[in-house]
């Protein structure tokens, strides 16, 4: 089976290709206000690397947010595109994908990315949600062995706790994720945007 997973969510946009099993190719780049421009040039050269075509695609995996307003909205635009010409389509949440993996290391993992508005996304007691640092900070360390697994900048005080900077593309990540712990193709927001459509399944 060939499989193809996108990520825009995040500043640092990416695409996997998986072919039987094997991720074959991974391209990333760091130009998030480029994602709309370059993303279907970036699955054609990561599709090429593999050695395949786009017809031989047979599932698609997209993060869903949170994460950039745009950027979670073309993630998911470019799933329906997919969906439209026939192929299968799942989605995940950034936070999911980000920290899957980790939790048989015997850490209480929390994936951590940038928010903006001074904040960043996380999440607690099983929520998805967008909280200072500093709130953070005070939450985790009621906790115990808690593992901060981050993309991008930990701004302090987070990184006075124990953490793991994820440097492999989040779309290898979503190729990790078994397809019963996939979600139907799904906008996936923790804060409201004033321009923000309503969420529904695709």
């Amino acid at each position: 089976m060939t499989r193809l997973a996108i990520d825009l969510s995040l500043p640092e946009g990416s695409i996997s290709v998986e072919v039987d099993g094997k991720v074959i190719s991974s391209i990333s780049w760091n130009r998030p206000k480029l994602h709309a421009e370059v993303v279907f040039s970036q699955i054609e050269r990561a599709l090429n690397l593999a050695g395949v075509k786009k017809e031989d695609v047979e599932e698609v995996i997209v993060s869903s947010g949170p994460g950039s307003f745009t950027g979670v909205r073309l993630s998911v635009s470019v799933g329906k595109a997919f969906k439209e010409c026939g192929v299968k389509v799942f989605s995940t949440t950034t936070l999911k994908a980000l920290k899957w993996g980790y939790e048989s290391l015997g850490f209480n993992v929390f994936p951590v990315i940038p928010a903006r508005r001074g904040k960043v996304y996380s999440e607690l007691h099983g929520t998805e949600t967008d909280i200072t640092p500093e709130e953070l900070f005070r939450e985790l360390s009621k906790i115990e062995n808690p593992l901060i697994v981050f993309k991008g900048e930990l701004p302090p005080p987070l990184a006075e706790l124990p953490h793991l900077e994820e440097r492999a593309p989040l779309s290898t990540k979503l190729l990790l994720i078994p397809e019963e712990e996939l979600s139907p193709l799904t906008f996936h927001y923790v804060r409201d945007h004033d321009a923000k459509p309503q969420c529904r399944t695709l």
